[in-house]
């Protein structure tokens, strides 16, 4: 038995049809309000709980061998903190796989992750990656770059940018490079790492078969939707104040100073990163969007 946290996410959705299909047996951790028809007519287990309620997870994780952490949020609200997530939410997990026997633990995690990143989002994340060290059971921490595919989030509120604005703002110069993988490509690997013990107890940084910068990815995509469109580059010094009037009167902002910042930084690893550690060359942005962005015919 797999149990799997965040299953209902964009990650999760992809890697549960393809667990299901291969004859693993697949137990989702939900929430009351978790989505849960994605998975209609596949023989998913599911569990109710939360990250944060530990009682939930030692029930969650009962007959469990292996166990694939998910969960994740890029932006911080009163309730859900990257401490209380990331951190916190990952430690008593562990607890509970520790408790119930669970021999492997694989953690989905972030390029850049840093105990000393002056970003909470990549200090919780490297914390996190520390406690799966140091919990005694067999691990895998995935490190991946931008993960785009039928469903992110990313290339669908980009795409609906470019759509529907003649003009696309850029924050800041723009050169901050990207590798983005394709989720199937992602999925591959993770399927890979599970089967493989020698793979076990192992970091993975990795991404897909090329460096972006963010105007690169734009120009990628309007293609892919048949339209043309001018970029607009605003400074980070014009943008940084604007974003904290609106973080400040907005319970949940379209955008936070800390993901300005994140904009700001590489996020790539070796462009040969899945070919040697997985065996198989990734498809490139441009390929991977045709099969699920359509533009004018």
């Amino acid at each position: 038995m797999i149990l799997i946290t965040g299953g209902t996410g964009f990650v999760g959705r992809h890697l549960v049809r393809r667990l299901i299909d291969g004859g693993y047996k697949v137990r989702c951790l939900v929430r009351e309000s978790s989505k849960v028809e994605v998975f209609k007519g596949l023989d998913v287990e599911f569990t109710f709980g939360d990250i944060t309620d530990y009682n939930s997870l030692e029930i969650a994780t009962k007959d469990a061998k292996t166990v694939i952490h998910l969960v994740g949020i890029i932006q911080e609200t009163e309730k859900a903190t990257f401490l209380s997530i990331h951190v916190k939410g990952t430690e008593s997990l562990l607890k509970a796989s520790l408790k119930n026997g669970v021999k492997l633990f694989l953690y989905q995690s972030a390029l850049g992750a840093d105990r000393n990143s002056p970003l909470g989002y990549h200090r919780t994340k490297a914390d996190a990656e520390t406690l799966v060290k140091e919990s005694g059971i067999p691990y895998i921490i995935f490190r991946p770059s931008l993960i785009f595919g039928q469903g992110d989030q990313f290339t669908i509120r980009l795409s609906s940018i470019i759509r529907k604005s003649p003009v696309v703002p850029v924050i800041g110069t723009g050169e901050a490079r990207f590798q983005p993988i394709y989720i199937e490509d992602w999925v591959t690997c993770a399927i890979k790492a599970l089967n493989d013990s020698g793979m076990h107890n192992k970091v993975f940084e990795f991404g897909g078969p090329e460096h972006l910068t963010y105007p690169e990815i734009i120009d990628i995509l309007a293609e892919a939707l048949k339209i043309q469109r001018y970029k607009i580059y605003i400074p980070l010094h014009v943008m940084s104040p604007l974003v904290k009037i609106i973080e400040n009167i907005l319970p949940k902002p379209p955008v936070t100073t800390e993901q300005l910042l994140m904009l700001q930084q590489d996020n790539i690893a070796d462009l040969k990163s899945v070919e040697k550690n997985f065996g198989f060359m990734p498809i490139s942005l441009k390929e991977g969007v045709k099969g699920f962005l359509k533009g004018k015919e």
